[in-house]
């Protein structure tokens, strides 16, 4: 376990998947993350790499190949080597190899930078295509949970989520666990949600910002305590939490991506939403989590 930390807050992160197992402020005893439960979602904050969501089947076809492939890719299940590291910062990495190759057909690097500044928790990628002559087609996603209720007085039910700006968005609604882009329909966040467990029963709230800069802010109204994540060029944000199993859990997640269509033909190069790097090429992606 990684443990990065500044005068604000500690963080802890495991090789293995690259994932956060521990968000506390220097000034309370909160845990801020979910610490993972096998009765409702056993994950903490998996990272969704090459894919975000569900294929259809499991599977997708590219130049006449036919790979298997798990809802939200193989990146969260794999152990990531540490590059670089300060007392306040870490990079772990990821890069193609026989195993990934045998499911996703690309040379690929993944790195992924947790750095503290101040009371921010900033969490950046690099994609990098390492190929010298093909195309590297990926999605990319974060999958935080956090806790909710944070302390014995509040409640899930009482808890609220704020987004900025507070206006009617778009949403990309799920049918099972797959993407209906051709009905979508609007989320209105002119307010604060009033959490309940059912707000989930069609899986995940889409929201599709398209890039705009977001903010959503969790918040226990009891101890005043919560969460703030920020996103920026992000194209699309989940809010999740199991259903109907529960947990007390919300996730807050920033997408480059998004599970299959319904009406997916299983072609990769057909698939929505996935982006792409021409030979040698990289792009940089980030959002920021202040536990407050």
């Amino acid at each position: 376990m990684i443990t990065i930390e500044n005068e604000e807050l500690v963080v802890q992160i495991a090789p293995q998947g690259a994932q956060m197992h521990s968000i506390r402020r220097k000034a309370s005893t909160l845990e801020y993350l979910w610490q993972g439960d096998a009765k409702s979602w056993s994950r903490q904050a998996p990272v969704l790499f090459p894919f975000v969501g569900r294929l259809l089947d499991d599977q997708y076809t590219y130049q006449g190949h036919q790979y298997h492939q798990t809802q939200h890719g193989f990146a969260r299940d794999m152990v990531f080597t540490v590059a670089q590291q300060g007392a306040d910062w870490v990079v772990f990495n990821l890069r193609s190899d026989a195993q990934t190759k045998a499911v996703y057909p690309f040379d690929f690097s993944l790195s992924i930078t947790y750095a503290l500044d101040h009371d921010h928790l900033v969490i950046s990628y690099q994609v990098e295509n390492t190929d010298d002559q093909s195309l590297l087609r990926y999605a990319l996603g974060a999958h935080p949970g956090f806790n909710i209720p944070l302390t014995k007085q509040g409640s899930f039910e009482t808890a609220t989520l704020a987004v900025n700006p507070a206006k009617v968005y778009p949403q990309i609604p799920l049918v099972g666990p797959y993407s209906d882009l051709k009905h979508p329909k609007e989320l209105d966040a002119r307010k604060a949600m009033q959490l309940n467990h059912q707000l989930f029963d069609h899986d995940a709230l889409v929201f599709a910002p398209y890039g705009a800069d977001l903010s959503l802010t969790l918040t226990e109204p009891q101890s005043g305590h919560g969460v703030e994540v920020k996103t920026s060029g992000t194209p699309f944000v989940g809010v999740w939490s199991q259903y109907p199993k529960t947990g007390n859990f919300i996730c807050i997640e920033p997408w480059w991506g998004l599970a299959d269509g319904v009406d997916s033909d299983g072609e990769l190069i057909h698939k929505t939403a996935m982006n792409q790097l021409n030979p040698g090429a990289s792009a940089n992606y980030q959002f920021t989590i202040r536990p407050f």
